[in-house]
């Protein structure tokens, strides 16, 4: 694939300031879509042709003079170039200047070691202005003095935005290789572009220069270790990338069967501990776990509190989990299902969940 590019500015001798550098404006690579809402400007000296205009569905806008234009898939900078020369017809030196006053929500999907991989939807921009105007709070409202007049701070999402989205990561989760794949611009040739991003350095030594802010159609994908890192998923907890808690389901012959939440790095052993520990145990210990790819991991355990942590017997939990400690199955399946209709993690069907059960 073709590499994504992360352009640093020339080190230029900065001995002496000039005004060249008010015009180091950034380049955005923002990539125009429906639900955007833009503001267009044509020229200062026909302020008639200024326009707010939202994307619609079909990827159109309609503005004065011109009439309806597609314009989905453009950068910022493309629409200037294409708008300047559409408006030579009817304006003689038009200085278009289109900024995007609202963005669309983004879709990312995420795959590989991540607790919910799949398509995720974040919002496009975070407006600090805009929580202040809408707060209620009398403290909020008194930030308003701070802030410039007339000004808008955006906040946009990051990959760890976005994988925090997803659940977090596993204990198995690679983040020296962290795959980004993004939407090309046309003026560099469409298609897709790849970068690699080390995001130990993010939860370990907060380097945000590998934190990069993610766009609508980004892929990400996090690879799997050989061997599992506690201390690397610790970290993740400690850094918010991933929840402190999971909930699992416990049932059987505990004193308190049901939904239990413990910390991310708990074990069956835990889970039925937290359940107010096994009664006087009659036939074996059934584990369920639903797999992301549909596939079912069923396990008949012999519980003994000296199972060791992460073995077969004692695995580490996920959210989502299901304990069935040595009881009768239809006793089992209804306290289950009770639970799990709530529901705990997604959805199951009640046949899918009875046949594991009695498998």
């Amino acid at each position: 694939g073709v590499t994504l590019a992360f352009q640093k500015a020339e080190e230029n001798d900065q001995s002496e300031l000039t005004i060249n550098y008010l015009k180091n404006l950034p380049v955005s690579d923002y990539i125009l879509g429906p639900g955007d809402t833009i503001k267009i400007n044509v020229s200062r000296d026909y302020p008639e042709l200024e326009s707010i205009v939202k994307i619609g569905r079909e990827g159109t806008i309609y503005l004065p003079k011109i009439k309806r234009i597609y314009i989905e898939g453009l950068t910022i900078n493309e629409l200037n170039d294409l708008l300047s020369k559409a408006f030579l017809e009817f304006v003689k030196f038009p200085s278009i200047e289109v900024e995007v006053i609202s963005y669309r929500p983004i879709r990312v999907y995420i795959d590989g070691e991540v607790e919910n991989p799949g398509l995720q939807t974040l919002g496009g921009a975070f407006s600090l202005n805009k929580l202040i105007d809408q707060s209620d709070d009398e403290n909020l409202e008194n930030v308003k003095v701070d802030l410039p007049a007339n000004s808008v701070t955006n906040y946009f999402p990051t990959v760890f935005d976005a994988i925090r989205e997803a659940g977090g990561i596993t204990r198995f989760s690679n983040l020296k290789e962290v795959e980004l794949v993004r939407i090309n611009n046309l003026s560099d040739g469409g298609g897709r572009k790849r970068t690699i991003l080390d995001f130990e350095q993010v939860i370990y030594n907060g380097d945000i220069s590998q934190n990069i802010r993610i766009y609508d159609g980004d892929l990400i994908n996090i690879k799997k270790l050989a061997e599992t890192n506690l201390k690397q998923l610790a970290k993740a907890t400690k850094s918010n990338l991933n929840s402190k808690f999971i909930n699992v389901v416990v049932s059987g012959r505990v004193n308190n069967p049901g939904r239990v939440k413990l910390s991310k790095t708990s074990t069956l052993n835990d889970a039925i501990d937290l359940a107010g520990g096994a009664k006087i145990l009659k036939g074996k210990t059934r584990f369920l776990r639903f797999e992301d790819d549909g596939t079912i991991d069923s396990r008949k355990i012999n519980y003994s509190r000296g199972n060791r942590r992460g073995t077969f017997k004692n695995p580490y939990l996920k959210n989502g989990d299901l304990i069935l400690v040595g009881n009768s199955l239809l006793s089992s399946t209804n306290e289950v299902l009770t639970e799990v209709t709530r529901p705990i993690t997604g959805i199951f069907s009640t046949y899918g969940l009875i046949k594991a059960i009695s498998d």
